[in-house]
């Protein structure tokens, strides 16, 4: 169909909004209440548009205007929402740039919606990247015309220990309300009283933990806030740096901000494949650690006590805690969150040393790459019309997977894309939709998601794959059903099931998948489980998994926390004084997740990319190059350097280029999974220990002071 914009003629699909009609011709619309994801409501009135389109006479010719000779154009006798009117063919719209009634209703608008705004933009957190206060200055008067006191109402309300709510700067945009109806459907937050004393609140108090923080990402003022981060900074004070979330196996697209070299930040970014514009809780309240009694400088034992010392001493003490040993003795083990550039680097230095004892944790014992319908992708997920979960508790495994699982439930809608981005006004998107139950089914343990189920059958993780093939009970005949009788049906599994799979697993699921048609998502271990999985990161032929790090003749633990030392010299390499590195001979002082270059493997297999916050983490060192000075300790030459050169290497081992990759990242299958077994049971745990507030208590009372970054100061109030 055709639109006319400011009398600029465009091509556009139908159902397109009008709003997006206006992006789409260049144009601009201000607007508070429309949001990506959400249903469009027409709330806040601010994208007003004056609208006309022509009509047809019964015989189905346009009626004409004698003076041009084309069809005439009919206009709304008043200015309309263009968020929630749907652009038709020959439809005309002028913004604000081309009628002047269009801008006075706007400007009359922003005069409304600030009659009982507090204006406290000095002090307001969401100064220099509110909204409001942008739109003000771009449509607004300039002046108000009313002079009375403004209404004052509930500051620094706590909705939750996460959540601020400030009452008086909220201008009832409807977002935070539809955001809990519509993603999580979980309906606790509304309006309570009405006019002009309605004000939003919870009428059980308190918000549901999981998914509660990305109401302050859309709120588009000051209305609520981060608690975790509030007077920390303003908007242009930090540093932004866009990246990937590592907590989990979903790989969500987060934008990191720092200040003063202290993160202080965390928000959503958006990426249309993965996370859409959300995030978990933990991605966003759970970074405190990682400016938080931080090691800044190496640490070797002394007389029985860890002292300070540089990076040469820690190399003199590893090479003479290995005098009297071979190179091969040395067990190496990394965490799963490492990047790909960091496991090339660990393998390639295994395989110079010799030795047999690799390992990366945590893991599963069973590959599951080679599925007979391929590997489900999560807008596979949020499209299929069948789920079924089998042993997984998402909210510890995969806190996203989960939410794109309830946009299946309620049609899986994904919103359109045109050249300026994501729909602003997705019209298919209903407010508070209809969901359907029966689309999902969930076998195993009680979790969050089970309440969501149409279908619920109770199952031990290590044989509720045998049963949902061979139900025995009527509930797994259901699931069972569901999965034949859908076309695009999904298998989902969690670490209940993966944990102790054997190689008749990967057949008995490729069975089922064969019979039904579904395709496949198992949840990985780790956050790049996948990715190192590619590599030869395992146990080699008389080795020793990371269950039995005790039994090593001597390790290199990365960012691990067994918890017991190995029997001859240990090396620690994290960032934080765990109870392992307390046992350790010699400590190195790791860099975050946040702090490091890189590209990590996500549950679809799409390669993302990690960069480098700038955060004061002192001396602190990624594994490559932590590697290359165990390497030099040992006399070897490091077969890796840095990063460049492991990326090189990864292109010979892997078959992929990494670097320069897509924002969205990009899916490329891996050749082989390297799997052995494991010898412990992995349990997920989304918030780990070092993510709580409390880890002082690591730190016993006798430890000498070690040079740390010190506590976040406290908060100020406004």
């Amino acid at each position: 169909m055709k639109v006319n914009v400011d009398g600029v003629e465009l091509e556009l699909p139908a159902g397109t909004s009008a709003i997006d009609a206006v992006f789409e011709a260049g144009g601009d619309v201000p607007y508070f209440c429309a949001h990506k994801y959400l249903s469009p409501v027409g709330a806040c009135r601010m994208c007003l548009v004056e609208s006309g389109s022509p009509r047809k006479e019964k015989d189905g010719s346009f009626v004409m205007d004698d003076a041009t000779g084309q069809p005439k154009i009919f206009w709304f006798p008043k200015p309309m929402a263009s968020c929630t009117m749907q652009a038709t063919d020959g439809m005309h719209i002028k913004t604000a740039r081309s009628s002047e009634v269009v801008a006075k209703a706007q400007a009359g608008m922003m005069e409304f919606t600030l009659l009982n705004h507090p204006l406290d933009c000095p002090t307001c957190d969401k100064g220099g990247a509110c909204e409001l206060q942008d739109r003000a200055f771009e449509y607004g008067y300039g002046a108000s015309r009313f002079g009375f006191d403004r209404r004052h109402a509930d500051k620094h309300y706590p909705l939750s220990d996460f959540v601020i709510l400030d009452q008086e700067r909220c201008i009832h945009c409807k977002r935070c309300v539809r955001y809990f109806e519509e993603v999580p459907g979980q309906e606790v937050l509304d309006f309570i009283e009405r006019g002009g004393h309605t004000f939003i609140d919870t009428e059980e108090g308190g918000l549901p933990t999981g998914f509660q923080g990305n109401i302050t990402d859309i709120c588009p003022v000051g209305a609520l806030l981060d608690n975790v981060a509030r007077f920390r900074g303003r908007n242009w004070e930090y540093d932004h740096t866009p990246t990937t979330c590592t907590l989990c196996p979903v790989g969500c697209s987060i934008t990191v901000d720092a200040r003063n070299g202290r993160l202080e930040r965390i928000v959503a970014r958006e990426n249309r494949e993965v996370n859409e514009a959300w995030i978990c809780d933990a991605g966003r309240f759970g970074h405190a650690f990682a400016s938080e009694r931080r090691l800044t400088v190496p640490l070797v034992r002394v007389n029985g006590e860890l002292q300070e010392t540089s990076w040469d001493g820690a190399i003199a003490a590893i090479r003479a805690g290995m005098a009297g040993r071979n190179a091969a003795d040395l067990a190496l083990y990394l965490n799963a969150d490492s990047t790909l550039e960091e496991g090339v680097a660990l393998e390639a230095l295994a395989d110079a040393m010799g030795t047999r004892h690799v390992d990366h944790w945590p893991r599963y014992e069973v590959a599951l790459d080679a599925m007979p319908n391929g590997a489900a992708t999560l807008s596979d997920v949020a499209t299929a019309d069948a789920v079924v979960v089998v042993g997984a508790d998402l909210g510890e495994e995969a806190p996203i997977l989960e939410l794109r699982i309830l946009e299946m439930l309620r049609g899986g809608l994904l919103p359109p894309e045109y050249t300026h981005g994501t729909a602003i006004a997705d019209l298919r998107l209903v407010e508070r939709p209809a969901r359907d139950p029966q689309k999902l089914a969930v076998v195993g343990k009680e979790s969050r998601l089970w309440g969501h189920a149409g279908i619920r059958a109770s199952s031990n993780g290590h044989n509720a794959l045998e049963r949902l093939s061979q139900p025995d009970t009527a509930e797994l005949q259901a699931a069972l059903k569901l999965l034949t009788d859908s076309e695009k049906a999904i298998i989902v599994l969690g670490a209940d099931v993966l944990n102790g799979a054997s190689g008749s697993f990967a057949a008995q699921l490729s069975d089922l998948a064969t019979r039904t048609g579904a395709k496949v998502m198992a949840i990985p271990a780790g956050a790049n489980s996948k990715g190192l999985a590619a590599l030869n990161l395992v146990p080699r032929e008389g080795g020793l998994p990371y269950a039995r790090v005790a039994e090593a003749p001597a390790a290199f633990i990365s960012r691990l926390d067994p918890g017991v030392r190995a029997r001859g010299l240990t090396i620690v390499h994290d960032s934080h004084l765990t109870a392992t590195a307390r046992l350790a001979d010699v400590v190195l002082p790791a860099v975050t997740g946040y702090e490091k270059r890189g590209t990590t493997v996500n549950l679809e297999g799409r390669l993302l990319e990690l960069e480098q916050a700038a955060l004061s983490a002192g001396e602190a060192a990624d594994l490559i190059r932590t590697l290359s000075a165990v390497s030099e300790a040992l006399g070897l030459r490091a077969p890796v350097r840095g990063l460049k050169g492991a990326r090189d290497l990864a292109a010979q081992r892997l078959g992929i280029k990494l670097g320069g990759l897509p924002e969205r990242g990009v899916i490329h299958p891996l050749r082989t999974a390297h799997v052995a077994p494991t010898e412990q049971v992995y349990t997920p745990q989304l918030w780990t220990e070092r993510m709580q507030p409390s880890i002082q208590t690591l730190i016993p009372a006798n430890l000498q002071p070690l040079p740390m970054l010190g506590a976040a100061p406290v908060g100020g109030d406004d």
